[in-house]
C-alpha cells in the first residue's frame, strides 16, 4: 500500500476476494467511459453480462505474474497540504476510485481474432480504468506504474475513438498497430486495435 498523486490516492493490491468490488467498479466505468463513445446502452449490455465479468476477473487474478492494484481516496489529503498532511484519514476500503491488471498474454480470445498473437508471457495491460471524477490527477499514470515497469515490453487493446487513451498510452511509449477489429457481443458496435511498446509484433 502506498500514497501517489502527492497522497491524494492510495493504492493497494487487489486480492482473490475482491472479485464483487472489482467488477462493480469496472462495470461503472465502463459506463462512464464508452455510454458517450459508443452508445447510451453500452454500460447497460456490460452490466447484463456481470457473470462473466465475474469469471474473468478471477481467472486474471489467478494467473501467475498478474499484477492487481485498486486505488482509493484519501479524505486527508487537501491541494495545499501535500503528502506531508495526506497521513492519518480514514479510507473507505468499500468504494475505490479506480483499478489496474496486467498479466502475461496473450489472452484466449486474441487467439480467435486472426490477427497474429503475440508471443506467449508478454506483458498485457488488460485493465486501466478511474472515475471521471479523478481525471487530471494523476490517478491513472500511478496505476500505470503500478502494473508495468519502467520500459517493460508490453501491449493492450483500446476502443478506437477514445483517443484521450491513446494519447496516455502514447505519451508513456506505446506505438498504435493500426489494424482495428469489429468487437462483438456487448461491445458492438465498438472496434478495438492493439497498441504496443518495446516489442517487434508479429507479421
Amino acid at each position: 500500500m502506498g500514497f501517489v498523486a502527492d497522497g491524494r490516492y492510495v493504492v493497494a493490491p487487489v486480492g482473490t476476494e475482491d472479485a464483487e468490488k472489482y467488477v462493480d467498479l469496472q462495470l461503472r466505468c465502463l459506463a462512464e467511459t464508452y455510454n458517450g463513445l459508443v452508445d447510451p446502452a453500452f454500460g447497460a449490455r456490460q452490466a447484463a453480462e456481470r457473470d462473466g465479468w465475474l469469471g474473468e476477473f478471477a481467472e486474471n487474478i489467478a494467473t501467475p505474474g498478474a499484477r492487481a492494484f485498486f486505488a482509493y481516496e484519501n479524505p486527508a489529503w487537501t491541494p495545499t497540504g501535500g503528502l506531508s498532511c495526506a497521513v492519518g484519514g480514514e479510507i473507505d476500503w468499500d468504494a475505490p476510485v479506480g483499478f489496474a491488471l496486467s498479466r502475461p498474454g496473450p489472452l484466449a480470445w486474441e487467439l480467435e481474432i486472426g490477427l497474429p498473437p503475440v508471443d506467449g508471457g508478454t506483458r498485457e495491460l488488460t485493465h486501466l480504468y478511474t472515475l471521471a471524477s479523478t481525471h487530471g490527477t494523476g490517478l491513472g499514470a500511478a496505476l500505470f506504474d503500478a502494473v508495468l515497469y519502467p520500459d517493460e515490453p508490453a501491449y493492450l487493446w483500446y476502443i478506437v475513438g477514445n483517443e484521450r487513451a491513446r494519447e496516455f498510452y502514447g505519451r508513456r511509449g506505446f506505438k498504435d498497430e493500426g489494424l482495428p477489429i469489429d468487437c462483438g457481443g456487448a461491445w458492438a458496435p465498438a472496434r478495438t486495435a492493439r497498441m504496443y511498446r518495446g516489442l517487434t509484433l508479429p507479421s
